[in-house]
């Protein structure tokens, strides 16, 4: 019979329509199981929307009257305020040099533009203007000339003694208490800190006692500053400029900056010997660099101690002790028998030919002559090159 399918077909048709029929049973309870599931997690986050928006207005609700009108954003706001002005003051502080006035030696002072040195030469009397005068010496070991700057901080009587056990903190009441009696002060100087040397600089503190000095502490804020330029006259490798010069007092423990071409050095003088030939200044020379001085020599003049201005009357009596002083100085060029190590200090001898009353102040400056740099080893053996051979 035409339009009748054979009874293959039928069933067929029939196993297939019964196989749709179930996957479609099937996706229709994996739905219902999803939308169930849905409205469980609607409703679940819901509820816990509603009691965050609960708990949050309670709080609200507690913190709002002691707030003094302020809304919780605003006061969490106060907060991180508070909190950067801590930090920053913590910041600022971690910058302080502190000075005292009995302090041996030079202390170190961080600023943006790298470290320098700084010590306390001496307190006087300002008889001109109220308060006291304190006398600074900055040390610049940068290969930048500082033009202006600020000094800014405070100052005032010794910190207390602590029992042993105690901690000198800003957690101990008595360091709090210490510190409320402290006086600020703010210092601007045009005078400029002339790099790889030492620059006196004085500063006045209004302070009713002397007593009321015994501790200073300030911050450098560096507001005008140029790259240093030392200019080299004839291949000799001697600096023109008056700033190559060191300044070494020769009873001081301290070490100078001596500033060469190739960089900064230290120098300490360890003892005074009197000899047939003049004096012998035992030194011991610092050098940071990765080279070795195989010869130098230092150069320049010596004579009596820098006067000091307490000693003196008034500026000009200062001034005309100056002049006098700078005009007796003498000179003197003596060679270093020994090699500069690198990244040490090196025992040295500096031939005066004065006698030791005669040698208290040394003007001068480290001229190097040869330089050798390590290289490769051979054999195990590290070999010393010289710089440009």
């Amino acid at each position: 019979m035409r339009g009748c399918l054979p009874p293959r077909s039928i069933f067929t048709l029939f196993a297939t329509t019964l196989l749709l029929a179930s996957c479609n049973r099937a996706l229709e309870e994996r739905v219902d199981r999803l939308e169930a599931e849905l409205r469980g997690v609607r409703s679940d986050t819901r509820e816990s929307v509603e009691k965050i928006s609960s708990r949050v207005s309670v709080a609200e609700a507690k913190v709002e009257p002691t707030a003094g009108g302020k809304s919780l954003t605003d006061r969490i706001q106060t907060l991180e305020n508070s909190f950067s002005d801590v930090l920053a003051m913590k910041s600022r502080i971690g910058e302080m040099v502190y000075l005292r006035a009995n302090l041996q030696g030079h202390a170190p002072l961080l600023t943006d533009h790298g470290t320098f040195l700084v010590r306390i030469e001496g307190i006087d009397l300002d008889l001109t203007s109220e308060g006291y005068t304190v006398h600074l010496n900055f040390g610049n070991p940068q290969a930048i000339t500082i033009q202006q700057f600020t000094l800014r901080g405070d100052f005032g009587g010794a910190t207390p003694e602590l029992p042993e056990g105690e901690e000198y903190s800003l957690r101990n009441e008595k360091i709090q208490a210490w510190e409320k009696t402290l006086k600020p002060f703010e210092a601007h100087l045009n005078k400029p800190l002339e790099s790889f040397s030492w620059t006196p600089i004085s500063i006045n503190i209004k302070a009713d006692h002397r007593e009321d000095i015994e501790m200073i502490r300030f911050q450098m804020l560096i507001e005008n500053a140029q790259l240093a330029s030392t200019p080299v006259s004839g291949g000799s490798g001697e600096a023109e400029s008056g700033s190559t010069f060191a300044h070494v007092n020769v009873d001081s423990k301290s070490a100078s900056i001596l500033k060469t071409e190739y960089g900064a050095f230290l120098i300490s003088v360890k003892s005074a010997e009197q000899s047939d030939v003049g004096t012998k200044l035992h030194v011991e020379i610092g050098n940071p660099y990765g080279f070795t001085i195989n010869q130098c020599r230092i150069l320049g003049d010596y004579g009596q101690a820098i006067p000091k201005r307490a000693e003196s009357t008034g500026e000009d009596d200062y001034n005309d002790k100056m002049a006098k002083w700078s005009a007796s100085l003498q000179p003197f060029d003596s060679m270093i028998s020994t090699k500069i190590s690198n990244f040490r200090w090196s025992q040295a001898t500096i031939l005066i030919p004065a006698p030791v009353a005669e040698v208290k102040f040394l003007r001068c400056r480290l001229r190097v002559e040869d330089v050798s740099l390590p290289a490769a080893t051979i054999d195990g053996k590290p070999a010393l090159r010289p710089l440009g051979k």
